[in-house]
């Protein structure tokens, strides 16, 4: 009877390599919810600018109001 045990883990490198991905989608996370934080404001800036210049055409094509 063969009484060896061989234990297999992932070790160090599967810890590096899971902690690696896990710093890339964390940045890839920030990034895009700055990104939409811009796109919002952007749209907001444009929707004013467009009240400002023709307030009673905005309000028929503007779905948000």
């Amino acid at each position: 009877m063969n009484t060896t045990s061989v234990e297999i883990t992932a070790g160090m490198g599967g810890f590096l390599v899971l902690f690696g991905l896990m710093i890339a989608i964390w940045l890839l996370g920030r990034d895009l919810t700055r990104r939409l934080r811009r796109m919002r404001l952007r749209e907001e800036e444009r929707v004013a600018a467009l009240r400002q210049e023709r307030p009673e055409e905005a309000q028929e094509r503007d779905p948000l109001a």
